[in-house]
């Protein structure tokens, strides 16, 4: 699907119709494009469109090129899927002369925010750069607000594992549960840091092509700024990925003490039944010499000695503080 957006007025108003390559259209969208609508756009153009394959490749090579005098540049973007499950898309920017063209085959967040407030703000949307500036603002801010949803999900695990309970209270806590919600997050964290990583290289890449256009000062320091952003995100993405690891560790080390504690119980349990055992099978050989089967009182006894021997060790245990 096409859609071009003309500056009218300073506003991007989207155009009606067949799409036109107008001297006003100043960002031209490509969403989930076809071969023949690739062909349209190189024709008015003049430039290749890259296609899905292209879009993926990791090189920086592939992704951060200048070509027939345009400026490529891919990143990965963050977004929610249908089910609200964190995934990745590679989209290209391409700034044209004066024009911005989007090359995307998923439907970030990030545009439909654009578009809502671009025309509510003092931008100058007559050139295509400063709608790239203004629509990698906009990424960046999506980004800022996935790292604070996994942030405070990251202080309910962390809660969650070192939650003080009552060692009276006889409670199962699922840690497999908890494995798999500190999986999740991590899985997302990753996603978060590859875009801070891709972004960042393509910001820095967007200042050295915005250098050579010769844009301006407000138009670089715009740059600058969503660099330093950028990699503030980066670094707090980082910080929770690190957080993330412990949580796993120390989940991990919670469930080997848990092991230990229902292995330490049977060990107990073995010797506390091991003298009453004993007991029990050297009275039960019934030899004709044992004196003591002959005797009245030789059945309470050994019934006492065997609760009294299993007593002491648990007695010993418990003193000990190993119970």
């Amino acid at each position: 699907m096409i859609t071009i957006y003309e500056a009218r007025e300073g506003k991007l108003t989207p155009q009606t119709g067949l799409p036109r390559a107008t001297d006003e259209a100043v960002w031209i969208d490509l969403l989930n494009p076809t071969t023949e609508e690739e062909h349209i756009i190189e024709q008015a153009l003049g430039i290749d469109v890259p296609t899905r394959e292209e879009l993926q490749e990791i090189e920086a090579s592939s992704r951060l090129y200048q070509e027939d005098g345009a400026f490529f540049m891919t990143a990965t973007l963050v977004f929610k899927g249908g089910g609200s499950e964190a995934q990745i898309t590679p989209a290209t920017f391409i700034l044209a002369g004066n024009r911005l063209l989007t090359v995307r085959y998923a439907e970030p967040g990030a545009f439909a925010f654009f578009l809502t407030r671009c025309n509510r703000q003092e931008l100058d949307l007559n050139r295509g750069c400063m709608v790239l500036i203004g629509l990698l603002e906009a990424v960046v801010d999506r980004l800022a607000d996935f790292i604070e949803q996994i942030q405070g999900q990251v202080e309910h695990l962390s809660r969650s594992v070192f939650k003080k309970r009552d060692p009276a209270l006889k409670r199962q806590h699922r840690y497999d549960v908890v494995l798999q919600d500190i999986g999740h997050e991590g899985e997302v964290v990753s996603k978060v840091r590859e875009s801070c990583y891709s972004l960042g290289r393509l910001l820095t890449y967007l200042a050295y092509a915005v250098n050579e256009r010769k844009e301006g000062k407000i138009v670089s320091s715009r740059v600058r700024a969503a660099v330093r952003d950028v990699n503030s995100l980066t670094d707090h993405a980082t910080f929770l990925s690190g957080k993330i690891v412990f949580l796993l560790d120390a989940t991990l080390g919670m469930i080997q003490i848990q092991q230990n504690d229902i292995i330490k119980i049977f060990s107990v349990a073995a010797v506390v039944f091991l003298p009453p055992t004993l007991i029990a099978s050297i009275y039960g050989m019934n030899f004709h010499d044992m004196p003591e089967l002959g005797w009245v009182l030789g059945y309470p006894v050994a019934l006492g000695m065997m609760v009294l021997f299993a007593i002491l060790p648990y007695l010993y245990f418990k003193h000990k503080g190993w119970l």
